[in-house]
């Protein structure tokens, strides 16, 4: 597992409502993802487009979650 640091200790606010959506290709690498998800990231979509998912990925985001994304997509279902 990639261990990402180090963390910028920034938070970013948005409206609960809006939707962060991106998608990625089965080793993980962003396709695709709204603007609203470039805008919370941190990243231009030009640095997103192609990199590992997990660009975005916070250290303390327990394991199991991630395991449970990945069996969800294998299995040719969207996660949220």
């Amino acid at each position: 597992m990639k261990i990402n640091h180090p963390v910028t200790h920034r938070e970013s606010r948005f409206d609960p409502a809006l939707q962060l959506i991106t998608t990625t290709d089965l080793k993980g690498r962003i396709t695709s993802c709204n603007d609203e998800f470039v805008r919370v990231s941190g990243f231009s979509r030009e640095e997103l487009i192609g990199s590992a998912h997990n660009i975005v990925r916070h250290p303390d985001v327990p394991s199991a979650v991630f395991e449970d994304m990945w069996n969800t997509l294998k299995a040719g279902k969207p996660w949220m």
